[in-house]
């Protein structure tokens, strides 16, 4: 009964001290981060101006690859931000630094959910364009059951590298988490919403939807964002 208590205890205490940024050390070379914000509906401008200002920052920070700020189409009040690291120590010494702590001391208060950030390693990541002002950016949750991971691993791989020579398409990668192998996050980037529109309404996407639906293990997350700028 003790030793049952102590390990416990143990593992409550550890996830405590680990912290969020603690998943991805086993990663190697670079990390995606995908973080998803909801704050109460009044409070989406004031959001709105500190996740730029975020953003801004950690564009200036060592090892940083990518900054994306993105807000929901059909709900103002969500964000999301897409971060590309060199590796999990840049992205930790960044976090570590005041001008994040001030972000997220100032959005706290404003929130209306968890503040949700994922920490993922490559598993088919391509190149991308630039996005304009009628880009939609997807980030999409899929998760397959366990015994499913290495059929559901190859099937979220194939639609993604399909993806890419679909017309409009500026973006297309598949992005593994790093804590939980059998969940991905799928990012994709479109000129418009017609493009987007008509690769879902193809067969490669039905057919993915259709043969992932049985290995699925939870509900198919898919956000249509704008880029924040």
């Amino acid at each position: 009964m003790f030793r049952c208590f102590l390990a416990a205890v143990v593992t409550v205490a550890s996830l405590f001290s680990a912290g969020p940024i603690a998943h991805a050390q086993d990663a190697s070379g670079p990390v995606t981060i995908v973080t998803y914000t909801e704050v109460a509906p009044a409070k989406a401008t004031e959001a709105k101006k500190l996740i730029l200002g975020y953003a801004a920052e950690a564009r200036k920070a060592k090892g940083v690859l990518e900054i994306t700020a993105l807000q929901r189409i059909s709900d103002p009040a969500h964000f999301a931000l897409v971060e590309r690291w060199q590796s999990p120590a840049d992205k930790q010494a960044f976090a570590a630094t005041d001008p994040v702590t001030r972000f997220r001391a100032a959005l706290d208060p404003l929130r209306s959910a968890a503040y949700d950030e994922r920490i993922h390693a490559d598993q088919a990541v391509g190149s991308s364009k630039p996005t304009g002002g009628e880009s939609v950016v997807a980030l999409t949750h899929v998760d397959v059951i366990p015994p499913q991971l290495e059929g559901g691993t190859a099937k979220v791989k194939a639609l993604v590298e399909a993806g890419r020579a679909a017309p409009g398409n500026l973006r297309f990668d598949d992005v593994v988490q790093a804590n939980r192998k059998n969940h991905f996050t799928v990012i994709e980037a479109w000129k418009s919403q017609a493009d987007k529109n008509a690769w879902v309404s193809g067969k490669i996407a039905r057919t993915f939807r259709e043969e992932l639906q049985p290995i699925g293990g939870a509900l198919y997350d898919e956000r249509d964002f704008r880029v924040l700028k």
